[in-house]
């Protein structure tokens, strides 16, 4: 096989795969976004769902809509590398470090919430929607605030074929992003559900209602696991690219096809545990099929009546010439 040969087996391999993984990526995000839009709007026209805790899980859809968003114009100007300047790389990494804080902080404040109910639950104050909209606006302020390094230092530039983020020779730099963005998130998130998880234990009072903590908290963990074990690759990728020339194209690729495949795991997830958002879920949806039923066999019902009035009122008639 000559070297030609070998190049052209190499470019079709490399088209085969950026295919398979933009395929992947596209019906991941559009099963994301199907499930986030569906979330909120159950939340929203449900009104046993107008809870704080189903604010927060709104919350949560939200923000992972926005990294969606985000994941979208950041993977188009990757490979069309339409926008080549250092600012907009900056801009970039700004909003990518951004939505990534907003779902894992997303996180944290299902957490205190949870704390909030189950420990905390004799203040009353913790458990009203004001406080928990407190916590929402805390949350976007914390993931706004906290990346703005990557806007006031020179520290990301545009490279080519490579994402823009802070390179890893800046080691403090990167060790903050990587401490506030996912060591101390996932510190106080470990911290409070081993306190839940020991009120649990330890509570007697509300056997039910304790059972129910724990499987709540359970589940918020659970779709936790899932996000974070999707964004183990693209670690990987910012460590190679950061350490070699040329990182692996399929190592790229292999990150945002796990990421995109477990953003939508997560959401589906999420649903599936959610007993209310699951229940008002297939009530909508046997009501709408009732509604359809009803509609295709509603207008024989209203003939036969018809048809009988008329009967009777022709008998009727008839009685009275008679007579």
């Amino acid at each position: 096989m000559t070297s030609n040969d070998s190049l052209e087996t190499t470019l079709i391999d490399s088209h085969i795969g950026l295919y398979i993984t933009i395929i992947v990526s596209s019906l991941s995000m559009i099963i994301s976004t199907l499930a986030c839009i569906l979330t909120i709007f159950l939340t929203i026209i449900t009104p046993k769902l107008h809870s704080p805790t189903n604010l927060l899980v709104s919350s949560t859809c939200l923000s992972t809509l926005i990294y969606l968003i985000i994941s979208i114009v950041n993977s188009f100007i990757f490979y069309t590398e339409s926008s080549s300047t250092d600012w907009s790389c900056r801009i970039r990494a700004y909003a990518y470090y951004v939505s990534l804080n907003l779902v894992i902080y997303s996180y944290v404040i299902q957490a205190i919430s949870r704390l909030f109910w189950t420990v905390l639950y004799k203040y009353r104050y913790l458990l009203t929607m004001k406080c928990h909209i407190r916590l929402l606006i805390l949350k976007t302020l914390i993931s706004t605030l906290l990346p703005l390094s990557t806007l006031t230092t020179d520290h990301v530039i545009f490279r080519p074929l490579k994402l823009c983020v802070v390179p890893m020779k800046y080691t403090i730099h990167v060790f903050y992003l990587l401490s506030v963005g996912f060591l101390i998130p996932l510190l106080i998130i470990t911290i409070l559900y081993a306190i839940i998880y020991r009120h649990v234990i330890r509570s007697t009072a509300n056997f039910r209602r304790a059972t129910r903590d724990a499987e709540i908290a359970r589940n918020i963990l659970i779709l936790l696991g899932i996000f974070l074990l999707g964004g183990i690759p693209t670690v990987i990728y910012v460590i190679v690219s950061n350490k070699t020339v040329s990182s692996p194209r399929s190592l790229f690729l292999l990150a945002v096809t796990a990421l995109s495949v477990a953003v939508a795991s997560e959401r589906i997830m999420s649903i599936l545990l959610n007993k209310e958002i699951r229940k008002a879920l297939t009530i909508q949806w046997s009501a709408r099929f009732a509604n359809n039923r009803l509609s295709t066999t509603s207008v024989q019902p209203l003939i036969f009546i018809n048809q009988s009035a008329g009967r009777v009122a022709y008998i009727s008639k008839l009685q009275q010439i008679q007579s």
